[in-house]
């Protein structure tokens, strides 16, 4: 199925040659990658969709390998390569490393994201006890979320990686998960933060099956590309969001999501990075005063709805 938003149309000889080797049916629609990936799942018919986006570039195999694993593990719901985006130093890479005491502190201290193995880990001499208190503590916290809500990936031992999130532009995953759990159109036509709330939505802690021995490249394509600067403020505020409507997190959640901005305005005030201090200190004053255009919108939403009285 191709949900198609571009000005154009798909010129009709392409199609034509697609129809001959698939049942293709086009569709076209508004910009949105959220609106058309809904529309994709809901005109679905099979149990499991692949979402695919436009610069994801899988190995021959790729299909049969996610199927076979599917097939192996009837309980699991969603599984994906191990994604590798583009790297000044190896080409491509999934960055899953080893960090720095360092840097597991300061993500430890703002409660940031952690995209590492932090089992190999390693520090100077006297860092030996407190490091073996933070892999602990990362042990514990397993491959879900900071107590701020950014995303945990520190366990990567073994050959399949379990997650709670994890990018799902390459996954097969089942479709009545994607339909309990849609993309929400509100993040506009770019969809940051988009795969975050989606996983959110799937059962279990970690719903995610990571193959960590078949890579799928991410090639993040320039076309259609928000500037950096503007698709971390939109990140951070789909980040709030998502966590003022899911249950599983608490305002004390929201509080500490607060606290990491402020690590993060150390990092880019240190970096000199203006452009992304800016926007942190934005997007800490409409966290702290609630004002997050997201949260606004759906709170005037849901305000509008008519009430409901039971029969």
């Amino acid at each position: 199925m191709i949900v198609d938003a571009s000005d154009a149309p798909l010129d009709e000889s392409i199609l034509c040659a697609a129809r001959n080797a698939f049942p293709v049916v086009y569709l076209q629609t508004l910009p949105g990658v959220c609106l058309q990936r809904n529309i994709g799942i809901r005109r679905a018919r099979g149990s499991h969709v692949l979402l695919c986006d436009d610069d994801i570039e899988p190995p021959p195999d790729y299909l049969r390998r996610l199927t076979e694993y599917l097939h192996q593990h009837p309980s699991a719901g969603a599984v994906t390569g191990i994604v590798c985006e583009p790297d000044d130093v190896n080409g491509f890479s999934h960055g899953l490393q080893a960090p720095s005491f360092r840097h597991l502190l300061f993500s430890f201290l703002f409660q940031l994201t952690v995209w590492a193995d932090v089992e190999v880990a390693t520090g100077a001499r006297l860092s030996g006890f407190p490091l073996m208190l933070l892999k602990r503590w990362y042990r514990l916290r397993g491959n879900t979320w900071s107590l701020a809500g950014w995303p945990l990936v520190t366990q990567a031992r073994g050959p399949v990686l379990h997650t709670a999130t994890y990018g799902l532009g390459a996954a097969l995953v089942r479709r009545d998960w994607l339909l309990a759990s849609p993309y929400d159109e509100r993040l506009g036509a770019h969809g940051i933060g988009d795969n975050y709330g989606v996983a959110l939505g799937f059962p279990g802690e970690r719903p995610i099956a990571v193959l960590k021995d078949l890579p799928v490249l991410h090639h993040r394509a320039e076309e259609n590309r928000l500037d950096p600067a503007d698709a971390y403020l939109r990140r951070v505020l789909a980040l709030d969001y998502f966590m003022r409507k899911s249950p599983r997190f608490s305002r004390l959640n929201t509080a500490f999501l607060a606290w990491s901005l402020v690590g993060k305005a150390i990092i880019f005030a240190l970096r000199r990075r203006s452009d992304m201090l800016r926007r942190t200190i934005r997007a800490l004053g409409l966290v702290m005063s609630a004002r997050n255009p997201l949260v606004v919108e759906a709170a005037n939403a849901g305000a509008q709805e008519p009430a409901r009285h039971d029969p």
